[in-house]
């Protein structure tokens, strides 16, 4: 049961001796380089060195050290302590000079960047004019040529009704030539069939014919003996 108490104490000693400061961005002001250590005391193990202005992220605070993230480029996600004196929230003053500057490289080339764009839009502006202008030439000479073609669309219009009108009657008459060579051959054909007919009851009545005086030739003779 003691144990468990004096469990309990020192892990309430241990939070309230550490505070947590999340995200908060601090800079060494220290001249010569500080140590970031693995632990809260100059007994651990030293990570690496840090060089004053060096940039680091705080993420909590306990005795008197400061637990860090270093940042920048060749920070190598350094994570450690370090004693929370050599910090400061302030922004040294080459830390800014090296921010302005690149800010003014940024602005100086948003600057070209923008003038270039100036200077193409300018260029497509005119390839624009003149492509309007030309197609405005075009508008007005198919305006032209649709006003003439209005004008003469009635001389068009009775001169396609007329072809029409006579595509007609050339088919209708067509029509009308092949219904009278049908009938006239229809016709030829009867004739041929009653010629065809007289001449065989003209020869039938002349056997006909033949056969009667024939027989009243024999009865003559006949009666001669």
């Amino acid at each position: 049961m003691k144990k468990i108490v004096v469990v309990m104490f020192m892990g309430l000693w241990v939070l309230l001796s550490v505070h947590t400061c999340w995200a908060e961005k601090a800079y060494v002001v220290n001249i010569s380089k500080i140590t970031l250590r693995g632990g809260p005391s100059t007994k651990d193990k030293i990570i690496t060195m840090l060089k004053q202005d060096s940039a680091v992220k705080v993420l909590g605070t306990q005795s008197g050290w400061s637990h860090v993230q270093v940042l920048g480029n060749a920070s190598r996600n350094y994570e450690g302590w370090m004693v929370s004196s050599f910090l400061t929230r302030e922004v040294p003053w080459k830390v800014q000079v090296e921010g302005f500057k690149a800010e003014n490289a940024r602005l100086k080339q948003r600057a070209e960047n923008i003038e270039k764009e100036w200077s193409a839009s300018s260029g497509e502006k005119e390839l624009m004019s003149e492509k309007l202008e030309r197609a405005e030439k075009e508008l007005k000479s198919v305006k032209t040529k649709y006003e003439f073609l209005k004008k003469a669309s009635g001389s068009l219009l009775a001169l396609q009704e007329a072809h029409d009108k006579t595509l007609k009657e050339s088919q209708e008459a067509r029509v009308t030539l092949e219904t009278l060579q049908k009938e006239n051959l229809i016709l030829k054909s009867s004739q041929r069939n009653r010629w065809f007919l007289t001449g065989a009851v003209v020869l039938l009545v002349g056997l006909i014919f033949g056969l009667v005086m024939g027989r009243q030739q024999r009865k003559r003779k006949s009666s001669y003996y």
